[in-house]
């Protein structure tokens, strides 16, 4: 296998499509510094599958597309592609030429293709593993990776011998397999949990199922002997039904001819009332306008009064501030004649206290001079006597020497202007350079620093940003989270009612197959709906009911029993929708439950339900009441004498006849409470779709801003990069022109300074001339006067000790009299201070006055307008008003006469009704009798339907001929042995069947991956056990390897690799100690770095004398070898350059010599890199160079 073809397009500097050819042998790539020679190494990197842009060198993966010079703008897009001659099939495919491309975006957007079809990055990372070009194989060396191999952790090293021994994969597998042994334990602890949950069910299913099966045996006994009851208690009602039915026929005929009579009257008394009601909405219109007249006309005359009374206010408040300012000005200009006054009593103050401070200074400043002062004033005068003397002898020297220095001085002053002149035309040029260079500094510095502040505000929002995306994207995977737990919540639900769990065997059987038999409806479970507080009421109410099956008629309820006992399924009742009859109560049961406490309505009317099947849930549930508590249904059963059954919230049950049921309930749901909660999971989950399809747009929103936001900082990236330069060569315009006017500062300053110091010189000199002959005379004198003063200071400090006193008690009495004036002067300036802050306020409250003033005549001008408007609109409103009073007298007169002819009609409706309602009375009586009578046997009937699933006659034929007394005995034992069984599940029959049956399969599962999980634990061993055979094998020949070429590499020496941890061969690291020639034994950070770099090609050559690789790469690894190791290093390329193809980048001559072809890299256009032709000489001589 070999590298054929390597194409670049985008990829860092290479911006143009550029195609390299390599050939068997050695390969060298050259170029000057910058050329992008290593980005030939870091392409082919990057296409094997490279994820790290930090060994790209860039900061992320979009830096490694070009981005742009000064003459190209950035590309979108990096493409690099591997062309590699497969024919030997060492790479695992069946192509004779495998190609590798990979694409990236601007986007980050990345892609893979192997032989031109898009793949996977784990694809291509398989193609290449253990075949020598793996992500931790040496076969390419990058710049930098010599000092990172040497700097890294033993055990980061052992992926070298990895790689090598070919073990990669089965890491890799071992890794797979491990992944799926953690899979394994968990489905394991899954199944371990069902089964011991599970477990607690077997056997308490068991003993319901043994309970039910004695219940289902006395429940039959006690069904024969109650049905026999009912049938003779059908028989008896059944009679006395005919005879009330003739009674209520002739009752109903005198009802309908009372009604005919008052319809009549009730029309006349309609008509007279609509004509009534015409006559007062007119009126009530007329006195609305009236009052709302008389209303406004109020307003009016209010308005008019508070107009008036406020004139009169804002008049006087007028009067009272004209006052208030004169006064107030009075007022001003004396406080003003008092802070004149003020003023100058302060300037006088001011001045005897200054005088006195003058005093005190004088006292102390004569008492400063103390003995000691004077004692060294006399020491003083002593040796100024003394130098006198001396410079009396040293003046004739000096004006020897400073005759002689006045000549030299005058022939360097003219040399120096000169110099002077030529520095004052060079500084005046170095100013017009300096501005225009900092014109220019100034203002890419402004335009540099818009850009910053505009990238730093972009990235701050953009962090804003990305945290709101990140916080959004959280909740957005907790609603997840909620949601698909609300799902598999009502799949699991939706599992149960699909295969009607709960439901009896045969009723089961019936709603699995109802496509199969014509006519089936369904369960009434399925076909009500009931608010959540009722449910409990309801499913008490119903009971096995709730089971029964709705059809659309006989034919229907005959087919599902024929097909129950067909298949053997079982046992249902079928309601027939198209003959149940429902049997409401009658209207006075109804009047008697609506004045009772507790009663909350029929059940019928508290669910909701289609009217296609309307008769049966009304025949189930509209003699059925329902009752907040026990204590009012036992009111409601009472007042309606126990003939109707009445269930509470709670779900305790008052059967007809008294019996009552009730008690705790188990915790589980029943099939209604089943149904309400799908529903409500149902409603939830379409909401929680909502919000997360909301909620997904907004993330895709900010998503789409985040990118726009990137780009947009590239750009300014972009910008920045550019304005750099610019402004890096105008600073240093700035500097240069600046460190030239510094010198030529100081050249100035020097030739001014010396100019200085010769002019000073010669005008000292020839004072020091002038006065040197005054001095000389003048010293005789200065030692007489000299004596005078030593005598008339010893007498001064005779006298000192006599002043001193004196002096301290003047001064103390000054001090006192410069404490008192110091107060006093505080006490006036604070006067002072106040009658400036008074005259202030004072000002400022005239300015508010006189503000005040014009506003008030103002308000009295708009006040009188309002006035003369309000006159007039009450002049309007009292005409509206006098013609408004004349049409409700019209109208109050016709509404008395249509108010007389009402009374009458409405006398004889009233007799009508009287009469109508006697003959209603009676008709209902019996109505509601009858009613009763049929209710009571249609109950039995239903009961004996519903109860036993027959037929009246059906039931008759099958009756028992026992004595009623000994059946109602036989009853009452069978009832209580049922009590004595307490509640039953006669579910568990079925359900111990299932749950039994599961629990074996889960045993059985669990036994499978029991055997799955160890023979994962097995095959991990015995992977470990191959990659450790093969790590030792190739590290032992590694070893030996490096230390036989080492001192072929070195001319001498010794090396050694060595294992951390000898025992452990699937953790230990490599340790790499190193023996130059003339040195101790060291470790490889100590060598320096061309030993380091020698070391690390003996141990690349180690490696391929151990396991010849297909390619290496080598990116300038011997820059930092002597030119003799550099020949040798091109030796040993040599030496294995016909089993490995090697590629490499290089500035060293030594190393150009042993290339088999040479290309050039050149950045002929800046910043982009193009391949160029090289002859071997011209490499040379750039090497030379």
């Amino acid at each position: 296998m070999q590298l054929k073809t390597l194409e670049i397009s985008g990829f860092k500097s290479f911006a143009d499509k550029t195609t390299i050819q390599f050939d068997h042998g050695i390969t060298g790539i050259v170029g000057p510094n910058g050329s992008g020679k290593s980005n030939i190494t870091e392409a082919i990197r990057w296409a094997l599958g490279e994820q790290s842009a930090k060994n790209l060198r860039g900061g992320k993966m979009p830096d490694i597309i070009f981005a742009g010079s000064n003459a190209r703008k950035p590309l979108n897009r990096a493409e690099v592609s591997l062309t590699f001659d497969n024919q030997d099939h060492q790479l695992k495919s069946d192509y004779d030429e495998v190609n590798v491309s990979r694409v990236l975006y601007r986007d980050g957007t990345s892609t893979f293709y192997l032989n031109q079809k898009s793949c996977r990055l784990r694809d291509i990372v398989n193609l290449f593993m253990d075949s020598g070009l793996g992500r931790e194989s040496f076969s390419i060396i990058s710049q930098g990776k010599i000092a990172a191999i040497f700097n890294s952790k033993p055990a980061q090293r052992r992926g070298i011998i990895e790689e090598a021994a070919g073990v990669v994969k089965y890491k890799q597998r071992k890794k797979e397999a491990d992944n799926q042994l953690t899979e394994t334990a968990a489905n394991l602890n899954r199944v371990s949990d069902i089964i011991s949950e599970l477990a607690q069910q077997v056997e308490p299913l068991k003993k319901q199922s043994s309970l039910a099966k004695d219940y289902l045996r006395q429940k039959k006994q006690l069904d024969q002997v109650s049905k026999t009851l009912l049938v003779r208690q059908i028989e008896a009602q059944a009679a006395k039904r005919d005879q009330q039915q003739q009674t209520l026929t002739q009752t109903q005929e005198n009802v309908q001819l009372a009604q005919h009579n008052q319809t009549e009257f009730q029309t006349q008394v309609n008509a007279q009332k609509k004509q009534q009601q015409k006559v007062a909405q007119q009126l009530d219109r007329l006195q609305q306008q009236q009052l709302q007249i008389t209303k406004h006309q109020g307003e009016l005359s209010s308005q008019t009064e508070l107009v008036g009374e406020r004139r009169r206010v804002a008049q006087e408040n007028l009067a009272n501030l004209k006052t208030g300012l004169t006064q107030q000005n009075d007022k001003l200009q004396k406080q003003h004649q008092s802070l004149v006054d003020e003023k100058k009593a302060l300037a006088q103050a001011a001045k005897q206290l200054h005088q006195q401070e003058l005093q005190i200074k004088q006292a102390k400043a004569h008492q400063k001079l103390d003995k000691a002062t004077l004692e060294k004033a006399i020491e003083k005068l002593r040796q100024r006597y003394i130098d006198q003397l001396q410079q009396q002898t040293s003046l004739h020297n000096e004006a020897v020497y400073l005759k002689r220095q006045q000549q030299q001085d005058q022939v360097q002053n003219q040399k120096q202007q000169a110099q002077q002149q030529a520095l004052l035309q060079r500084v005046q040029t170095l100013k017009q350079q300096q501005e225009k260079a900092a014109a220019q500094v100034t203002q890419l510095t402004k335009k540099q620093q818009q850009l910053q502040q505009q990238r730093q505000q972009l990235q701050s929002q953009s962090q804003t940003e990305q945290a709101h995306y990140q916080q959004q994207q959280q909740q957005w995977y907790q609603a997840l989270a909620i949601m698909q737990k609300a799902q598999a919540k009502q799949a699991s639900l939706a599992e149960m009612q699909e295969d009607y769990s709960g439901f009896y065997a045969g009723v089961r059987g019936i709603l699995k197959h109802k496509k199969q038999i014509t006519g089936i409806i369904g369960a009434v479970a399925e076909l009500i709906d009931v608010p959540q507080k009722y449910n409990q009421a309801i499913e008490s109410a119903l009971g096995n009911q709730l089971q029964s099956v709705v059809v659309k008629d006989e034919a229907a309820g005959k087919n599902g029993i024929n097909y129950l006992r067909h298949h053997h399924l079982g046992r249902a009742t079928f309601l027939p929708a198209a003959v149940m009859q429902p049997q409401p109560l009658n209207q006075f049961q109804q009047q008697q439950l609506t004045g009772i406490t507790g009663y909350i309505g029929l059940a019928a009317d508290l669910v909701t339900f289609s009217s296609a099947y309307a008769n049966v849930i009304r025949y189930l549930l509209g003699r059925i009441v329902v009752a907040t508590d026990l204590d009012a249904a036992i009111k409601i059963a009472t007042a309606l004498r126990h003939r109707v059954r009445i269930v509470t919230l709670k779900g305790d049950l008052l059967n007809p006849g008294g019996a009552m049921t009730g008690g705790g309930h188990n915790q589980r749901g029943g099939l209604l409470a089943r149904k309400q909660e799908q529903q409500t999971l149902t409603a939830q989950i379409a909401q929680m779709q909502q919000q997360l399809t909301a909620k997904e747009q907004a993330l895709q929103t900010k998503k789409a801003q985040l990118e726009a936001a990137a780009k947009q900082n590239v750009t300014l990236e972009q910008k920045l990069k550019a304005l750099a330069p610019q402004l890096l060569e105008q600073q240093g315009i700035v500097k240069d022109v600046q460190r030239q006017q510094a010198q030529l500062t100081q050249q100035q300053k020097a030739i001014a300074f010396t100019d200085q110091q010769q002019n000073e010189t010669k005008i000292s000199n020839q004072e020091k001339l002038t006065t040197n002959q005054q001095q000389t005379q003048q010293v005789t004198a200065a030692i007489q006067q000299l004596k005078t003063e030593l005598a008339e200071k010893q007498t001064h400090l005779s006298n000192w000790q006599a002043d001193q006193t004196a002096s301290a008690e003047k001064q103390q009495q000054l001090k006192t009299a410069l404490a008192v004036a110091q107060e006093r002067q505080k006490q006036r300036q604070q006067a002072y201070r106040e009658h400036v802050e008074q005259q202030s306020a004072l000002q400022a409250e005239i300015t508010r006055d006189q503000r005040q003033a014009k506003q008030l005549q103002q308000q009295l001008d708009a006040q009188k307008q309002n006035h003369r408007a309000n006159q007039d609109e009450l002049k309007i409103s009292a005409q509206k008003l006098a013609q408004l009073s004349q049409q409700i007298k019209t109208l109050k007169l016709q509404r008395a006469q249509i108010d007389s002819t009402l009374q009458q009609q409405e006398q004889q409706l009233a007799h009508a009704q009287a009469t109508y309602q006697k003959q209603a009375t009676n008709a209902q009586q019996l109505k509601t009798s009858l009613n009763y009578l049929n209710q009571q046997l249609k109950q039995a009937l239903t009961q004996l339907e519903s109860d036993y699933q027959l037929s009246f006659e059906a039931a008759k034929a099958d009756t028992l001929t026992t004595d009623f007394s000994q059946l109602k005995q036989q009853e009452k034992l069978l009832k209580l042995g049922l009590a004595d069984l307490g509640e039953v599940n006669l579910g568990a029959i079925a359900e111990y069947q299932r749950v039994s049956q599961r629990y074996d399969f889960l045993l059985e599962q669990r036994k499978d991956l029991l055997t799955a999980r160890e023979q994962l634990t097995a095959t991990m061993t015995e992977m470990d056990q191959e990659v450790g055979q093969r790590f030792k094998a190739t590290f032992e020949a590694t070893a030996k390897a490096f230390a036989e070429i080492f001192p072929l590499m070195f001319g001498g020496g010794q090396a050694n690799l060595s294992l951390t941890d000898p025992t452990d061969l699937l953790t230990t690291g490599i340790e790499i100690t190193a023996q130059p020639p003339g040195k101790k034994l060291q470790q490889l950070s100590l060598l320096s770095g061309g030993e380091q770099a020698l070391t690390a090609i003996t141990l690349l050559f180690a490696i391929i004398n151990v396991r010849p690789v297909p390619l290496c790469i080598l990116d300038e690894v011997e820059a930092a070898l002597d030119e003799a190791n550099v020949a040798r290093f091109g030796r040993f390329l040599k030496r294995y350059d016909q089993q490995t193809q090697f590629i490499v980048i290089t500035h060293r001559k030594g190393t150009m010599m042993a290339m088999d072809v040479l290309f050039g890299v050149a950045m002929q256009e800046s910043g982009v890199s193009k391949m160029v032709s090289v002859a071997l000489e011209d490499a040379q001589r750039e090497a030379s160079a």
